[in-house]
């Protein structure tokens, strides 16, 4: 069990003239949450808000980032360093090439256009290869020509409805679609427009061309060719330019970002005529670090410890390699600083419960597969894959890609425990392959399971008699241990508020949890309530109803008389975690129905010998459909429902006994470097780094 990391206001106080620097420091050391200053501070000091520098900055930033579009991207393997803003500031207007590249893109854009209209231009003549004569015969002055690819159908409604204008010519070719060239009297445009309109049908002007389709081609693509050289030479010298050049503006363009960044966060500072202040929470381990990080970087930046009544952020702490099961904590929102973080509980027991409650060897190995494959699919997006376009929408549509990474990394270690107990369960998509399995061992490693651990092949059959009181007596035995560590963390939380009221109040409902819960079983032993609580056969009962009693008392002392309301709710948290059985037995019995029809409707052609009749293949055909079927509906659920239930009893169950949450998560002012130094790897300006 963990808690979020202890947090710390701090202040740090320097000299005006290095307020950039210091800023600096706290963007790269990340480890610095700032905060509006402290009411009675900001009384006293002002705010300044650097204008000239923010409009150089944004200026700059619009302008290299305008030059970083238009030229072509390359890799970029060196960092830079910038010693100052103002250095920064000269080495972007160094680079003199705005008018160069405008040049170049206006060109590049101009023939690119051009290109496109002599391939549409190329694909119109060539679909008017059924016109023997010199296409000049389209060009004339009283007229407009026009060409279209139309259905069988539109060209038939076309002709009818030109058919009333006066003067208009057709000229086709057979085929459908039909290829068609209509030429119209200047005085009939207007009606010809209107009937095509109406008729919901599409032509395109011919524009003036001399010869034949041969000739008119080859001049099309003689200058085609011309204009793909030019293309060629204006590409040369963009990419010309971006050798020289994509490095510095990589660079200058990442470092303008996070000083505009920074220019943004002095808001935050506080100023006299000769110092600064600014404020927020860091870590404490982290503490350290960032004092001696001032020192060693500003000569006269101090850092102080300051008392706060404001609630800090949360740092959760989880284990690198558990990570992605914080997000399942944040559903309910991030623990509070004084309070305990359920996730490392969560990413332990959770795949145990979805495994029990998965329990099938086949159904493990096929939730494993999908999920291993959106690991690796999101890892590596750019791979083709055979998944439906709209099915990826879909999905996109509900959870981000990252989104689905962490589902897919919680289910693996689920699934791997799901063909766990189907070993256990004997259970590989509901069949019974133990046997096969052990008789294999047997024979070919020598490895002879004892008889006495299986039963018919299983180590546990939840469908046994034995099996399924043994299942759900250990169901209840988890939801007692739970929902009484639950309570004892509560405790704990209440502790550290000082809250001692509530601590007698939660040792109650552990003392009623525990009463009622010893009495159940008694009963269960001596299969009478009354033998149970009998003095003289039982005195133990008495003792299991007082500690039920005491624990009343001590809710309502803690807690009030209104807590009691709630009374029902401890016994139907514990039972509730008997789902963990229910679960599994729904998914055994389900596959256990679809199999037995498949094997009553194939098994006599597949493996019983029958006649092989039309009547005998339908039915070994409708029974192949019920298994596939049958088998992929539970095995939907079997992928959605041990997830849904397993983060319920987790969450409702168990957090709810000491989890608040409604903590803002710590978001440190940092940001990623790629192609710049900061501060700690520059041992001096440098101007020749960053030109």
């Amino acid at each position: 069990m963990l808690k979020p990391a202890a947090m710390q206001r701090v202040a740090v106080v320097g000299l005006r003239e290095e307020r950039q620097r210091v800023v600096s420091l706290l963007h790269d050391l990340g480890v610095v949450q700032i905060e509006p200053l402290s009411k009675s501070v900001a009384s006293v000091l002002k705010a300044e808000l650097d204008n000239t520098n923010s409009k150089d900055v944004s200026e700059e930033l619009l302008r290299i980032k305008s030059l970083m579009s238009a030229l072509p991207p390359r890799p970029v393997d060196e960092k830079r360093g910038f010693g100052s803003l103002a250095e920064l500031i000269e080495v972007s207007r160094s680079i003199k090439i705005d008018r160069e590249v405008s040049s170049l893109k206006q060109s590049q854009e101009r023939l690119t256009s051009q290109l496109d209209e002599l391939k549409n231009r190329s694909q119109l003549v060539k679909n008017l290869d059924f016109v023997g004569a010199d296409l000049g015969v389209f060009d004339l002055e009283s007229a407009t020509s026009f060409f279209g690819t139309l259905s069988a159908e539109s060209f038939a409604q076309l002709k009818t409805s030109v058919s009333s204008l006066q003067g208009v010519m057709m000229q086709s070719a057979d085929g459908d679609p039909v290829r068609v060239v209509v030429v119209v009297p200047t005085s009939e445009l207007e009606k010809f427009g209107a009937t095509i309109q109406s008729a919901d049908v599409r032509l395109e002007r011919i524009p003036p061309m001399k010869g034949t389709v041969p000739e008119v081609l080859s001049r099309l693509e003689q200058e085609s060719g011309q204009k793909k050289s030019e293309l060629v030479g204006v590409n040369q010298g963009l990419q010309k330019i971006s050798e020289q050049y994509y490095g510095a503006l990589t660079s200058v363009e990442e470092q303008l970002s996070i000083e505009a960044r920074l220019l943004e966060v002095v808001n935050n500072f506080g100023f006299t005529e000769s110092s600064f202040v600014v404020e927020g929470w860091v870590p404490k381990d982290s503490v350290p670090t960032l004092t001696n990080a001032l020192s060693s970087h500003s000569g006269s930046s101090m850092l102080f410890e300051i008392d706060s009544d404001e609630t800090p952020p949360t740092l959760m702490v989880t284990p690198k390699k558990l990570k992605f099961f914080e997000s399942f904590t944040r559903v309910l929102t991030p623990p509070l600083f004084d309070e305990f973080d359920p996730t490392l509980i969560f990413a332990l027991v959770f795949p145990i419960f979805f495994g029990l409650m998965l329990g099938d060897v086949g159904y493990g190995l096929v939730i494993l597969a999908i999920a291993l494959w959106i690991k690796q699919r999101v890892e590596n997006p750019g791979k083709k894959t055979m998944m439906p376009a709209s099915l990826r929408r879909f999905g996109r549509s509900i959870f981000q890609p990252t989104q689905f990474r962490k589902l897919a990394m919680a289910m693996i270690p689920g699934a791997v425990l799901g063909i766990v107990f189907g070993i256990i369960f004997n259970a590989y998509f509901g069949f019974h392959l133990n046997q096969y399995l052990f008789a294999y061992l047997n024979n070919s490693a020598h490895i002879s399971i004892p008889s006495y651990l299986t039963t018919n092949g299983a180590f546990l059959d939840p469908l046994s008699t034995r099996g399924l009181k043994s299942l759900l007596l250990d169901s209840g035995y988890i939801g007692l241990f739970f929902v009484s560590l639950g309570l004892v963390m509560g405790m704990v939380n209440k502790y550290w508020m000082r809250e001692m009221r509530h601590i007698i109040g939660k040792l109650g409902w552990l003392f009623v949890a525990w009463g009622i819960s010893l009495l159940g079983l008694l009963v269960l032993h001596d299969k009478s309530i009354a033998a149970a609580v009998s003095p003289s056969s039982s005195p133990i009962g008495l003792g299991y109803i007082a500690m039920a009693v005491v624990g009343i008392g001590l809710i309502a002392y803690g807690e009030g008389g209104q807590a009691l309301i709630e009374l029902p709710s401890i016994v139907s948290h514990i039972l509730s975690f008997t789902r963990l059985t229910g679960i599994l037995l729904a998914s055994i019995g389900f596959a256990l129905v679809v199999n037995s029809q498949f094997e009553g409707l194939a098994g006599p052609l597949l493996w019983g010998g029958g006649a092989r009749t039309a009547e005998g293949i339908g039915f070994t055909v409708a029974g192949i459909v019920v298994l596939v079927v049958g088998q992929m509906f539970n095995i939907v659920l079997a992928l959605f429902e041990p997830g849904i239930q397993g983060a319920r009893l987790l969450f409702v169950e168990y957090f709810s006994k000491f989890y608040h949450g409604q903590a803002k998560l710590f978001t440190p002012f940092k940001g990623r470097r790629l192609y710049t130094l900061n501060q700690f790897e520059l041992k001096k300006p440098q101007a020749s780094q960053a030109s």
